[in-house]
C-alpha cells in the first residue's frame, strides 16, 4: 500500500536534508543481518549522496516509520471520529503522554461506552500516499494491525482496513513476515522462526523504518569496508556489491517482483516462500524462483484479471507491449527509484518513453485522426482505477491497454467483498512463471501444497501430495505439516496424525507440528497423548501462549477444570489479550460455579473482540442465571445478530424475551430457532409456553408433543410435566 511521496529538492542544502531525513531512524544491523554481511545503511549516503536523495523521495524510503501528530491526531480528514456502522463501534484517534492511540467502543446496555480499547500506535505501515495503516506491537513481540486506516483519496478520510469493513472486523490479524519483508528494511526475528513458517511472526528489539537501499544493491558491508579502505580500486569497491543494471532484464524485473509481484491477496494461494528459506533471507543477487514459488487461478475456474493494489507487474506482463517487446520492456524502462517524476511532469516523461516505441507511427495516426494529439498517454492507455482488495484506494493500473473502460466505470465506488467459503476461489492452482524461471526438483511438491493451503483445489491435491511425500520423502517438514493440516480439515484425523508423526521425525522440534499433533489426537479422543504431545513441545517452547491454551481445552473437555483453569491463566499471563482463552475460562470458571470471576473474563474477552457471537451469549447466559433479564436480552440479542445460524443463540433470547414478557419477540426468535432446526427441543418448548400465555392451547399441544421426545437436557421433562398439567396424559 505505500507508493511515492514527493520532497523537492532544488540546492545542496536540500539533498543533505532529504539524505539526513532517510537515515536519521538506522538501527544497528540486526545479528542474523550481519551475518549475511549487511551494512549500516546510513554509510550509503556518504558516497551516494544523490542517488540517496532522490530514493528520499519515493515510497519505498517511507513504507514503515513511528508516528507523529501529522500521521495521527492531525490527520487531515472531515472528522476527528469514525462510526462504522456494520458492526457498531466507533473509532477515534488519541493523544496523552506524547504518545498516539486508537481508541474504540460501542455503546453499552445502558448507553454509554462498551468494549472500550485503545491501543498504542507503535508503527505506521504505508507512506500515506494512498494508506496509512496503523500498526500496535503486542506483549509478545507481535506486530497487529488496527482496524481504522487512513485513505488519502479525497483529500483525506478514515475507514476501514482491508478485510475489517464487516460486521466482524478483525481486533488481532497479526503482521505476518511477508507483510513486514515488503515495507520494510529486515528486523530481527527469533532463530526458530524459520523452521515454522505459520509460527507467529515476532519482531525483536527495535524495527528499522522504511526499505533501505540493500534491498535492490544486496548486502553491503563488504561494499562499505573495501570504500573505506585506503588502495582499494574503483573497479574493487564496485565488484563488492550489486548493481541492477548489470542484471539481465529478467532478473531486473525479479529484483522490482520480490514485492511488487502479487497475482491476488485472496486466499489462493499466490506464493509459497520455499522451506528451506528463512522470511526476510532474500538477496537481490539470487534467482526469486529460488525464494518463492509463485502461483495464480486457473483462468477456466477463475478470474485472472483482477485488479489489486500490488499487482503492477502481474497486469504490466499480460500487455501486448510487454508481450511483443521479448523482455525489453521492464519496470525499469520507466521507473528510477533514484529519480521519482509525478505531477505535470511525469505526463512528458512518461510519453517520451512511450515514444521510444511508438513515435514512428503516431504523428501520422493523428494526421488521419485515428489518435488523438494528446500526449498524455498514461491517461488513455494505463488509466487509473478502484483497486478491488483496497477499495479506498485509487492506483495506476499497468494492464497496457488500447481501449481502457472509462473513468467512471474504472472509479465508481466499491463494496468490499468479504473471504467467506461462498466467495473463495475453487479450482486448480497454476504455477506462475517467472521469465526464464529454471525447473527446480521440487517443483512438483510445492504444485501439490498449493492446492492444499488455502483449501482451493483439496480433492487433487490431498492425494497428489501424500503421494509425492511417500516417493520423494522430501527432507522438510512442512510438506508433511500442510498435508496434515489439509486431512483434518476434510476430517480424516488418522491421516493427518500419521502426516504430523511424519514431520515431526524431520523436526522433532517443531512447535507447529507438535501443536498440530495434539490438537489432532485430542478431536481423535487420545487425550493422554495429545496432553503429552502439547507438553512436551511447552517444555521447548514455555512462552508460547497458543501451546498452552490449547493444552488447556483438551483439559476442559475432559473434566479437568482446575488444570485448564490454571494453563487458561498461564495463556493469558503470556498473552493478555487472547480472546479466545478469555472467553473458555469464563465458560470453564462458569461451569464450576465461580459467576463473579467467569463474568470478568467474558467481559474481558469482549473488550478485546466484541464481535464473537459465542462470548456475547455466554454472557448473556451468565447473566441470565442471575436473573438480570434485561441485561441478558440485551447480550442475547447481540449474539443472534452476529451469528444469525447460531440456533441456542436464538433459543437463548427467546427465554429471556419470555421473561421479559416481551410475547411477540419471544416468538419470532423461537421460531427462528426451528427455522434453522425444526428438532430444537428448547425452541419448542419455548414456544409452546409463548402459545399457552397466548390461550393458544391447540397451537402449543403438538409442539409439546414433540419436546417430550427431546433429547436436550430437562426440555422432556418439562414438557411432560406441562402435559400432565393440561390433563392429556
Amino acid at each position: 500500500m505505500t507508493k511515492k511521496h514527493s520532497i523537492a529538492v532544488v540546492s545542496l542544502l536540500i539533498v543533505a536534508a532529504a539524505v539526513s531525513f532517510l537515515f536519521m531512524h538506522h538501527q544497528e544491523p540486526p545479528k542474523a543481518a550481519i551475518a549475511q554481511q549487511y551494512a549500516d545503511p546510513a554509510s550509503c549516503a556518504q558516497c551516494h549522496a544523490t542517488e540517496a536523495a532522490g530514493y528520499a523521495r519515493t515510497g519505498m524510503a517511507h513504507a514503515f516509520y513511528k508516528p507523529k501528530a501529522s500521521d495521527t491526531v492531525e490527520s487531515p480528514a472531515r472528522d476527528r471520529q469514525f462510526y462504522h456502522a456494520a458492526s457498531g463501534s466507533y473509532y477515534t484517534l488519541t493523544q496523552h503522554d506524547g504518545k498516539y492511540y486508537q481508541r474504540r467502543w460501542q455503546k453499552g446496555f445502558d448507553g454509554n461506552p462498551e468494549n472500550v480499547e485503545e491501543l498504542l500506535i507503535d508503527y505506521i505501515m504505508g507512506s500515506g500516499n494512498h494508506v496509512k495503516t496503523y500498526l500496535h506491537r503486542e506483549q509478545d513481540g507481535t506486530l497487529i494491525e488496527l482496524p481504522l486506516a487512513w485513505y488519502a483519496e479525497g483529500g483525506g478520510h478514515w475507514g476501514m482496513n482491508p478485510g475489517f469493513d464487516n460486521a466482524h472486523p478483525m481486533t488481532r490479524r497479526p503482521i505476518a513476515y511477508e507483510c513486514m519483508f515488503c515495507h520494510n528494511a529486515y528486523p530481527q526475528i527469533p532463530p526458530i522462526a524459520h523452521r515454522d513458517l505459520s509460527a507467529n511472526s515476532v519482531y525483536s528489539g527495535a524495527l528499522p523504518e522504511g526499505i533501505d537501499c540493500q534491498r535492490c544493491h544486496g548486502p553491503g558491508a563488504a561494499h562499505v569496508k573495501a570504500a573505506q579502505t585506503p588502495g582499494t580500486s574503483v573497479q574493487q569497491i564496485r565488484a563488492q556489491i550489486l548493481n541492477p543494471t548489470h542484471l539481465s532484464n529478467d532478473r531486473q524485473m525479479e529484483v522490482c517482483e520480490q514485492c511488487h509481484l502479487e497475482t491476488t491477496s485472496q486466499p489462493l494461494p499466490d506464493r509459497i516462500r520455499h522451506y528451506d528459506q528463512e522470511p526476510f533471507g532474500y538477496r537481490a543477487d539470487q534467482p526469486l524462483a529460488s525464494f518463492n514459488a509463485y502461483f495464480a487461478r486457473d483462468p477456466d475456474h477463475g478470474r485472472t484479471d483482477n485488479f489489486e493494489i500490488v499487482d503492477a507487474p502481474y497486469r504490466l506482463r499480460q500487455s501486448q507491449c510487454y508481450l511483443k517487446s521479448q523482455g525489453a520492456l521492464t519496470c525499469e524502462t520507466c521507473h528510477n527509484p533514484h529519480d521519482l517524476h509525478k505531477g505535470l511532469e511525469s505526463v512528458t516523461y512518461y510519453a517520451n518513453i512511450c515514444m521510444k516505441c511508438h513515435g514512428a507511427n503516431l504523428p501520422g495516426k493523428i494526421a488521419q485522426h485515428q489518435h488523438p494529439a494528446s500526449n498524455d498517454c498514461v491517461s488513455c492507455h494505463m488509466p487509473k482505477r478502484r483497486t478491488e482488495d483496497v477499495i479506498h484506494a485509487v492506483m495506476t493500473d499497468h494492464l497496457i491497454q488500447r481501449f481502457a473502460p472509462p473513468a467512471k466505470v474504472l472509479l465508481a465506488d466499491r463494496q468490499e467483498v468479504p473471504e467467506t467459503p461462498a466467495t473463495a476461489y475453487h479450482g486448480p492452482v497454476k504455477r506462475y512463471l517467472l521469465d526464464h524461471e529454471d525447473a527446480s526438483p521440487d517443483d512438483d511438491l510445492y504444485n501439490a501444497a498449493a492446492q492444499i493451503i488455502d483449501g482451493s483445489n483439496l480433492e487433487a491435491g490431498i492425494p497428489a501430495l501424500a503421494d509425492l511425500i511417500r516417493t520423494k520423502s522430501p527432507s522438510q517438514p512442512n510438506f508433511s505439516i500442510e498435508l496434515g493440516d489439509a486431512m483434518r480439515h476434510t476430517g480424516n484425523l488418522p491421516g493427518a496424525i500419521d502426516a504430523y508423526r511424519q514431520a515431526l521425525k524431520l523436526d522433532p522440534l517443531s512447535s507447529r507440528a507438535q501443536r498440530r499433533l495434539g490438537v489432532a489426537l485430542g478431536n481423535a479422543g487420545q487425550t493422554d497423548e495429545a496432553l503429552t504431545v502439547l507438553q512436551g513441545a511447552i517444555d521447548h517452547e514455555p512462552d508460547n501462549a497458543l501451546l498452552w491454551y490449547e493444552k488447556a481445552l483438551i483439559e476442559s473437555r475432559r473434566g479437568d477444570s482446575d488444570k485448564a483453569v490454571a494453563d487458561l491463566r498461564k495463556t493469558l499471563e503470556l498473552k493478555p489479550d487472547f480472546a479466545d482463552a478469555q472467553n473458555t475460562l469464563g465458560s470453564v470458571l462458569a461451569q464450576s460455579g465461580d459467576i463473579q470471576h467467569a463474568e470478568t473474563a467474558f467481559r474481558a474477552a469482549l473488550t478485546t473482540n466484541p464481535y464473537d457471537s459465542a462470548t456475547r451469549a455466554n454472557l448473556g447466559r451468565l447473566l441470565a442465571g442471575t436473573g438480570d433479564w434485561k441485561q441478558a436480552a440485551f447480550h442475547l440479542q447481540k449474539a443472534v445478530q452476529l451469528d444469525p445460524a447460531n440456533v441456542n443463540a436464538h433459543g437463548d433470547y427467546a427465554v429471556a424475551l419470555l421473561q421479559l414478557k416481551r410475547l411477540p419477540e419471544a416468538k419470532t426468535e423461537a421460531e427462528a430457532a426451528l427455522k434453522i432446526n425444526p428438532e430444537f427441543g428448547p425452541a419448542q418448548l419455548n414456544l409452546a409456553e409463548i402459545f399457552l400465555q397466548q390461550g393458544q392451547v391447540r397451537m402449543a399441544l403438538p409442539l409439546l408433543e414433540k419436546a417430550a421426545h427431546s433429547p436436550a437436557p430437562g426440555v422432556a421433562e418439562q414438557a411432560q410435566t406441562i402435559l400432565q398439567q393440561l390433563g392429556t396424559r
